[in-house]
């Protein structure tokens, strides 16, 4: 008789991003500023900055902030 599989359910877990908001449009936005957070992701893809070269190109952000950003997506 061949086994059976067995598959796990495990509840879903909500994961929070400190620096991540959702606006009026339902698009993830960095908090306290306007900037998208996949226009940042997009400048880190295009150029291969790291997060201290995404800071030095977007002094206004905090290293939390792209950090946060960068896990989101």
């Amino acid at each position: 008789m061949p086994e059976k599989s067995v598959m796990s359910i495990t509840p879903l877990t909500r994961i929070t991003y400190e620096h991540v908001q959702i606006d009026a449009e339902g698009t993830p936005i960095i908090s306290g500023t306007t900037m998208k957070v996949v226009e940042l992701v997009m400048a880190q893809m295009a150029y291969g900055w790291s997060p201290e070269e995404l800071h030095f190109q977007h002094p206004y952000l905090t290293l939390g902030q792209i950090h946060s950003a960068l896990t989101h997506l």
